[in-house]
């Protein structure tokens, strides 16, 4: 491998490091500071000042006039990320979940995973979740492998709210997802909306499934 071609892979990989925090910090704040994009990537605020500058003198982010000295990814910045969208219930939280993540991410550069409401999962599974969904995010957010949670709509219906909230290149779903994979498709189409992968995840873990875990929940005791 030529000295070109290794500079060419370190410059895409720096950029895609610095475009990533440039994306999270937008998703997180709407905006963000040379400070907040300082901190994010552990370099000094000269550093990251200098970054900014050469991202926005490239169309990658772009400085705001409100507020004052605030910057935000563009979308040619986030057309530079492949963004991967997957969702689940995630009540207990097992090595299958882990490693379908993992699956989900692989390829891509930002992994948002869509936690289902509390009033979904009831529906859906005839009882109510053992984790609020909230602590079912804050759970996930421990996990490396995911950048951003968001809270699923207990309306069905009003997923791809989401979807072109985020704008994901991919829809990762798990192998037991074929009835979703099916309406989703379909929505998308109706919808009008293109240029996103439907990715059929084919990941099995055997007796790692959130049904088997709660029956051997309810064949134990525990004070």
């Amino acid at each position: 491998m030529s000295n070109e071609t290794k500079e060419g892979r370190l410059f895409q990989s720096l950029l895609k490091e610095f475009l990533k925090v440039a994306y999270l910090l937008t998703v997180e704040k709407d905006s963000f500071t040379v400070e907040d994009f300082s901190t994010k990537l552990d370099r000094t605020v000269e550093e990251g000042k200098a970054l900014l500058s050469v991202l926005t003198s490239m169309n990658l982010t772009k400085r705001l006039t409100k507020p004052l000295h605030h910057f935000m990814i563009t979308q040619g910045g986030k057309n530079n990320l492949r963004i991967i969208l997957t969702g689940g219930v995630f009540d207990i939280i097992h090595l299958g979940h882990v490693k379908t993540l993992k699956a989900a991410k692989e390829g891509g550069d930002i992994l948002i995973v869509v936690v289902a409401s509390d009033k979904m999962v009831e529906s859906t599974k005839g009882r109510p979740p053992l984790n609020s969904q909230m602590n079912r995010m804050k759970l996930l957010e421990e996990l490396t492998v995911v950048d951003i949670t968001a809270k699923g709509n207990p309306d069905p219906s009003k997923f791809l709210e989401t979807v072109v909230e985020y704008e994901p290149n991919v829809i990762a779903l798990g192998y037991d997802q074929s009835s979703t994979e099916t309406m989703l498709a379909d929505q998308l189409e109706k919808s009008d909306i293109k240029n996103i992968v439907i990715k059929k995840l084919n990941v099995q873990v055997p007796n790692e499934k959130s049904s088997l875990k709660f029956k051997n929940l309810d064949q134990h005791s525990f004070e």
